[in-house]
């Protein structure tokens, strides 16, 4: 599938834009190609650019003690945003790496600006986006602090499979804030217990 192709039917499944709309945002829209292990953002740089994932899958860190605590993973679909951008440029508290080489789709407030000129109808758009994806947050956030190691783990494994293909047990370990020894230790236990419900 070509990356157009790609960008349109991410763009298709809000089920928001009017075919008309969607076809020119995938003609105005910037792309751009990334290598595994690429710096998009470091902490302490004030952000400026957005990005959505069309290939690949990009981790959100932050180091404490020196030590990095995985936050967060986007693969595609996903579009993620500065964490602690508040219109006035705040330092930036976390980093994010691409895990594989991606391809993604970049945008500034000047390329909205320039959007949403052509399409006044997108501020309207984005603010419903933007208010899904806080819902969204909120609700992961919930279920996240009320859930055992284990059944952040289940949980994981039933809505992102695809993740533990893609990402080092160790990042998936730092993300369930575990070590990566209880996952390893929870995994088997869970292997043990189906496999002993198969007998």
């Amino acid at each position: 599938m070509e990356l157009k192709e790609k960008i349109r039917a991410i763009v298709s499944c809000a089920n928001i834009l009017n075919e008309k709309e969607i076809e020119l945002i995938v003609e105005k829209t910037i792309v751009k190609r990334f290598k595994k292990n690429e710096i998009l953002l470091r902490e302490g740089q004030i952000p400026t650019k957005c990005y959505m994932v069309v290939e690949g899958c990009v981790r959100e860190y932050l180091i404490k003690d020196g030590v990095e605590k995985s936050t967060a993973f986007f693969t595609e679909g996903d579009t993620f945003t500065p964490f602690a951008h508040d219109g006035k440029g705040s330092p930036s508290k976390h980093y994010w790496e691409c895990g594989e080489d991606c391809v993604l789709t970049i945008s500034d407030q000047a390329f909205e600006k320039e959007l949403r000129a052509s399409l006044p109808r997108l501020d309207a758009v984005f603010q419903q986006i933007a208010v899904e994806k806080l819902n969204i947050a909120k609700a992961e956030w919930s279920l996240f602090i009320s859930s055992s190691p284990e059944e952040r783990y289940l949980n994981l494994l039933e809505t992102r499979p695809t993740l533990f293909n893609r990402v080092p047990n160790h990042q998936i370990a730092s993300y369930l804030g575990m070590q990566p020894q209880s996952l390893s230790r929870i995994r088997k236990r869970i292997f043990n217990n189906y496999s002993t419900s198969l007998n």
